[in-house]
């Protein structure tokens, strides 16, 4: 079996208002994203060969019958091809500070690494990225932007970095993705609370796909 490394975080404290854990998974040359509010049944998965999905799992297939191994894929991409000496984005995770919550039931959170809450009006923005192959951590020897809280290396020699930064909330974008959040939730009858969250999926201009987190209620 391949050796596996993970790095887990969440956006707040542990106990006052939060984000859900994201867990950020490197095996061999692939980078995995996944979150308890996806439970086990989703993940972002983005491979060396340039193809990537946010998917489903086999757990998920049979959990009904009829349900196909193809239609476990939500969406399905290519990352752009890597050019010699340049780091690219790959995926975006952004948390606003709008949608943090206390959380009642009990999680295990020792080994979670804490990010503070972005202030009102923003939100937290991690950042995916491959480099170009290294055999020091590129973040020590190159400048960098924002801090960075993940440097693992990958078996084919690039390194899988993660920046965290804050950046402004969209509102409006904000809303209308919850509306629509709400109304599907709905109509496949479920009537989602305060404290239940789903993930939006983005697309932005390089284009950066991503997932915002997302409640479907606001409070």
């Amino acid at each position: 079996m391949s050796d596996q490394v993970e790095a887990r975080f969440a956006v707040g404290s542990p106990s006052g208002r939060r984000s859900s854990v994201w867990k950020f998974i490197v095996r061999d040359s692939d980078v995995y994203i996944v979150t308890r509010m996806f439970g086990s049944e989703a993940k972002v998965s983005l491979h060396a060969s340039g193809q990537c999905q946010w998917s489903r799992s086999d757990k998920w297939v049979k959990q009904a019958l009829g349900r196909r191994n193809a239609d476990r894929h939500i969406v399905k991409w290519s990352m752009p091809r890597q050019v010699a000496r340049a780091a690219f984005i790959i995926f975006q995770v952004r948390i606003p500070e709008t949608e943090l919550r206390v959380f009642t039931a009990e999680e295990e959170l020792s080994t979670v690494q804490w990010l503070p809450a972005p202030p009102l009006g923003a939100t937290a923005s991690l950042e995916c990225y491959i480099t170009p192959i290294s055999e020091a951590d590129p973040t020590l020897t190159n400048f960098i932007p924002h801090p960075c809280i993940v440097a693992q290396p990958l078996a084919d020699g690039r390194w899988f970095v993660v920046l965290h930064y804050v950046a402004p909330l969209n509102g409006r974008e904000l809303d209308g993705k919850r509306k629509k959040m709400l109304h599907q939730a709905r109509t496949a009858g479920m009537r989602p609370g305060p404290q239940d969250r789903g993930g939006a999926f983005t697309v932005g201009t390089e284009p950066t796909r991503g997932i915002i987190e997302l409640c479907p209620i606001a409070v």
